[in-house]
């Protein structure tokens, strides 16, 4: 008796480490882990021990049970992974629906097949287990591949509706099955339990179809903003070449005028019709930036132009080739919303308003470096990272989360200071020997 105790605890003991293994195989799919492994260890430890605990110690009913499992896988992705918590809310809740719905399948397998061993618990662990690991190492097969995006919490919400559903109606199916046993019941359940399942599979094919969508307008966005600052720059090129050409025009004319004052030495007349064309032929229109590169000079002219109609001090040191390692709507991105979001912030301020953007492309490494003055405090996420202070953050323009994409895709840097108060500056370096 004592010896049969001690071996169905060691089982146990097996199959709880084996729901570890299922646990990080499922989610490192998804999720990048973190770099501090201490709190890893206390969430997998607390799930250990639950796992545990429901299998030999705890009888609670059904539905706390669930809820409580729910609870502690939840706490333990939040100690491991990466990522917004609303997103891991519905890979969690799909994480247990599934498990669920497979113990539940393979219930009524052995019912139906090997009914002697229906009543042995850690059989129908095991077997259920397994059906589990094929499930996952499926998904893995479709989706290592891929992107995993993350998804605004409105669509999380709603995506995490079909496996909460799916708890609840597996539990009520289970529970009448249960009552009424037999043949016809057990049918029945199992193909409603092979509904769900594939209902909860579709989630994560949902789920990379709208964070494809998101990004694809996110891009669109990028694009847009992009060929509406090369339209500008290019007016501006046109406006100034007829400018220039209206100059060349009347030069000759001009000269021939000053000449003539020259040699009759009416040096004031002289003087006041230079003065004249000083005034009205000069070009209107100057470039701030002059280097060739079009995504650059056309972000860099229009929001000094921007700057200076809301009495901004706008100066720049760029000193770029006209053709760099990185894509031009990466650099749109970055430059445009850090510019964007300079100006916001000098405009708010009182007295001092200023803007200073450096940019130096040095051993095919870019640097970025803006300063700018502002008013109020900063917000920043746990991980020291800038956070939108707009209401609409995600669909004005590209957001900063994008940014810190854009700049991680060459494995770069986002340096934020702000120990001065009424000085932001920020600071990005991209690499440009990284194999995209």
């Amino acid at each position: 008796m004592w010896t049969n105790r001690v071996l169905m605890c060691g089982i146990d003991i097996l199959l709880c480490l084996w729901a570890v293994y299922l646990f990080f195989f499922y989610f490192d799919i998804f999720f990048a882990r973190k770099r501090k492994r201490y709190l890893s260890v206390i969430g997998i430890t607390l799930f250990v021990i639950w796992q545990f605990g429901i299998t030999t110690i705890i009888s609670f009913p059904a539905y706390i049970n669930i809820a409580v499992t729910i609870m502690f896988t939840f706490l333990a992705v939040m100690m491991t992974y990466e990522g917004r918590w609303w997103n891991k809310g519905v890979f969690v809740i799909t994480f247990n629906a599934i498990w669920m719905l497979m113990e539940t399948l393979c219930n009524y397998i052995l019912l139906t097949y090997c009914p002697q061993y229906a009543a042995v618990r850690q059989v129908g662990s095991f077997v259920s287990k397994i059906f589990f690991n094929a499930v996952i190492l499926a998904l893995k097969k479709v989706f290592t591949d891929d992107d995993i995006k993350e998804l605004p919490v409105r669509y999380s919400i709603l995506l995490v509706l079909i496996p909460t559903g799916s708890i609840y109606i597996m539990n009520n199916i289970f529970m009448l099955g249960f009552a009424n046993n037999n043949g016809r019941t057990r049918i029945n359940s199992t193909f409603t339990v092979l509904i769900l399942l594939g209902m909860n599979i579709l989630i994560f094919y949902v789920y990379m179809k709208l964070a494809d969508d998101l990004r694809l307008r996110r891009m669109a966005a990028v694009y847009e903003q992009q060929l509406e600052l090369c339209e500008r720059h290019q007016q501006e090129r046109e406006l100034s070449m007829l400018q220039l050409r209206d100059i060349k025009h009347n030069m000759k004319n001009n000269l021939i005028s000053i000449l003539a004052y020259a040699e009759n030495k009416e040096y004031e007349k002289m003087t006041g019709f230079i003065e004249e064309i000083m005034g009205e032929g000069g070009m209107v229109i100057a470039s701030i930036s002059n280097s060739g590169n079009i995504v650059i000079d056309s972000l860099i002219g229009y929001w000094y132009v921007t700057a200076q109609n809301k009495k901004i001090i706008f100066k720049t040191d760029i000193c770029i080739p006209m053709i760099m390692p990185f894509k031009g709507a990466d650099l749109s991105l970055i430059l445009g919303n850090l510019l964007e979001n300079a100006v916001e912030a000098a405009e708010k301020v009182e007295e001092n308003r200023y803007i200073n953007v450096k940019m130096k492309f040095d051993k095919n490494n870019l640097l970025l470096f803006v300063d700018n003055s502002y008013k109020g405090k900063l917000l920043k996420t746990r991980d020291n990272r800038l956070k939108s202070t707009k209401s609409d953050a995600e669909n004005h323009g590209v957001g900063l989360a994008s940014v810190y994409r854009a700049v991680a895709k060459y494995h770069g840097s986002v340096v934020i200071e702000d120990s001065e108060p009424g000085k932001f500056k920020i600071r990005i370096v991209l690499y440009s020997n990284v194999q995209e």
